[in-house]
């Protein structure tokens, strides 16, 4: 509770000093309020089923190169394993706030520096039986209920050469320690360094291609300052081609990503390194299609296919985990109604494929269908 409260006071406190330097200036902030509602419903063919109900909260404020914003939320879960009890937890999640500072057209290249910080408002230390509710994010949009108090500093580098814009982002994540259960106490997460890069080409006054890929290096998880598990490094690779216009705009994007294999505590202490790679490699495409059918109201859609590769672990082994295909598709619309209020709506549906897996525990093949209904409401003042 004292490391919660000093977490308020630090924050407020950086609201604060921000406010108080800009008092002078205060016409000039522009705010906005976004919230709404989201439901995630999915079952599977051995009559397991969970629905999800998440509420956001989202406050922004902006003033010249100058933004923070402040993001909360509340999940209510409900799980029906087949066998086992149902459960179900209703909590606040983590709150999250942002501060950015842009630097443009006054160096040679534009610069974004940002700080992001997540305060442990949300559930942890779970009990045994709470943890079926901690759902793959294939299904659920909230798989993550709480952690502790993170640190994140990144830096933005953007060069724009005509036709040519190049940009480079570096982060660096510092997780604090916390209970994440009753069996896993004092959990102290690695840390992660992360790098992405991005090159864009504009061949056509409405067309352009991208060119993106992704680095990221975690530290050593440890318990109760001991080494526990160190997840292998993580590469992205991916192409898009975008069209933006009058009347309508479309992206097509197709990515793939890659694990090293992990390692893990060692029954006499330290770590060794998996013998084979626990990770399957991971392609996926997104193809979005945006209409505007007037000044007030938009209509679009999208279509997304993602399939995960076996890992290279035998079908025999305890750590063996099967092929994955989804697809998804997803329909929306949103209207300005007044000229500082607009609301969106948006309804997905998917089909998810698992083949047998050993891994975390032994499962036979499984089909899912899913329902995702989003409606977010968003004013500016």
């Amino acid at each position: 509770m004292k490391h919660k409260t000093l977490t308020y006071m630090f924050i407020l406190l950086l609201s604060a000093v921000y406010a108080f330097s800009n008092a002078g200036t205060a016409a000039a902030y522009d705010f906005s309020v976004q919230t709404g509602f989201q439901i995630d419903w999915w079952k599977d063919d051995k009559d397991s089923r969970a629905v999800q109900a998440h509420i956001p909260v989202k406050i922004e404020a902006r003033q010249g190169d100058y933004s923070l914003s402040l993001l909360a939320g509340y999940a209510s879960t409900h799980v029906e394993p087949s066998p086992g009890e149902n459960r179900t937890l209703s909590h606040l999640l983590d709150t999250k706030v942002n501060f950015s500072y842009a630097i443009t057209e006054r160096l040679p290249v534009d610069v974004l520096i940002g700080l992001d910080l997540n305060l442990p408002t949300g559930k942890t230390n779970f009990v045994q039986e709470e943890l079926a509710l901690i759902m793959d994010p294939d299904l659920v949009s909230i798989n993550t209920f709480g952690e502790g108090f993170n640190v994140n500093p990144t830096v933005s580098v953007v060069m724009d050469r005509g036709v040519w814009t190049a940009g480079l982002g570096l982060g660096y994540l510092w997780r604090g320690e916390y209970d994440f259960s009753r069996n896993l106490q004092d959990y102290d997460p690695g840390d992660i360094v992360n790098a992405t890069a991005e090159v864009r080409y504009y061949f056509s006054p409405g067309w352009s291609s991208r060119f993106f890929g992704g680095y990221a290096w975690y530290g050593k998880d440890r318990v109760e300052g001991e080494d526990f598990a160190q997840p292998g490094r993580h590469y992205l690779a991916g192409f898009g081609l975008n069209h933006d216009g009058t009347k309508w705009d479309a992206g097509l994007t197709v990515r793939t990503v890659m694990r090293d294999k992990s390692r893990f505590q060692e029954t006499a202490g330290g770590l060794f390194t998996e013998d084979s790679n626990g990770h399957g490699r991971e392609f996926a495409g997104d193809l979005v299609l945006a209409y505007l059918l007037n000044g007030k109201t938009a209509l679009n859609a999208s279509l997304r296919g993602l399939y995960i590769t076996d890992n290279d672990y035998p079908e025999s082994s305890s750590r063996f985990t099967g092929a994955r295909g989804k697809a998804e598709l997803g329909l929306g619309v949103s209207r300005r109604l007044w000229r500082n209020f607009r609301y969106e709506v948006n309804v997905k549906g998917f089909v998810m494929h698992d083949e047998e897996t050993n891994f975390p525990e032994i499962r036979d093949a499984r089909d899912f269908t899913g329902l995702s209904t989003v409606m977010r409401l968003t004013t500016d003042f």
